[in-house]
């Protein structure tokens, strides 16, 4: 548990959660020491950024790569929530959740997961100005998180406000699919559907039998913007809108079905479909 001045650890823990949970403890310096949020109302926002920027540290110290080594617990934890049943909204107060799992799960792992999303919505160099603006801007005070949101949208010139509405008020699922893909005259058409009800943009992978690939760009029309072309990115094609209200998307690749190896919507994994079952396909 953490104070200001002060940490409680446990006594004779094994190195590797020892060093985890002072990592999360040091952050807290920042997430609840210098911004102070109301933890009672808004945990997510102590609890999840501390874990985030906690095991981030932990990933520059130790020279690992932060995803998905850091990332992929937090993700299945949430998951393994969202599809339990037992799930409530991230807004609910603290002490109003009905069970200990669904307030920890929701705290620690998807206050975790909304940062990490947002740096794949708005990109990476747009999410560290963000964190470091909204530092700047909002230490020693009280923010809430319309006031991340706020700085958020102001440093990539992306709205948000459907973001922090559906991951913090709702308890919608993202859930994407690949529908079909078919051939028509000398090009592949691809059709998306999505299944739960959070809308977000997607980066689709077409990687290709002769070792090319493109990245292919599906903003949501509700951000009214895009992010930059991201550095894993060689390839990156930026396609219409796809509004929320639609459930399916079609759009062209110029290429034969035949040259295409496998086709995935969620190829970095920073998007939390809740069924990954259905996010590539691979043609053999």
């Amino acid at each position: 548990m953490e104070y200001s001045m002060l940490t409680l650890l446990n006594y004779g823990e094994e190195l590797i959660p020892l060093i985890s949970v002072t990592s999360h403890e040091l952050a807290h310096a920042w997430f609840q020491g210098v911004l102070a949020t109301n933890e009672m109302n808004h945990a997510w926002m102590d609890e999840g950024s501390a874990s985030y920027f906690g095991e981030l540290a932990e990933s520059h110290v130790f020279n690992i790569d932060f995803h998905p080594i850091f990332t992929e617990r937090p993700y299945q934890d949430y998951i393994s929530l969202a599809t339990s049943g037992q799930e409530m909204p991230l807004a609910t107060n603290a002490n109003r959740f009905k069970f200990n799992r669904a307030y920890e799960d929701a705290a620690y792992d998807k206050g975790f997961v909304f940062l990490s999303q947002l740096n794949y919505i708005i990109g990476e160099k747009a999410f560290e100005k963000t964190i470091k603006n909204y530092f700047d801007k909002y230490k020693f005070t009280h923010p809430l998180p319309n006031d991340l949101r706020r700085v958020a949208e102001q440093s990539s010139g992306i709205l948000l406000n459907w973001y922090l509405t559906d991951w913090t008020q709702t308890t919608n699922q993202i859930d994407y699919a690949i529908k079909n893909v078919e051939s028509r005259k000398k090009k592949s058409v691809i059709t998306l559907e999505r299944i739960g009800l959070m809308p977000m943009p997607l980066e689709i992978l077409v990687r290709y039998k002769d070792g090319n690939e493109e990245f292919y760009y599906i903003p949501i029309s509700l951000m009214r913007g895009e992010k930059s072309k991201p550095e894993y990115a060689d390839k990156w094609i930026q396609l219409e809108d796809w509004s929320w209200a639609y459930k399916k998307y079609e759009f062209e690749i110029k290429s034969k079905m035949e040259s295409i190896k496998s086709i995935d919507i969620n190829p970095t994994g920073l998007l939390a479909d809740v069924d990954t079952s259905n996010n590539i396909i691979k043609f053999e």
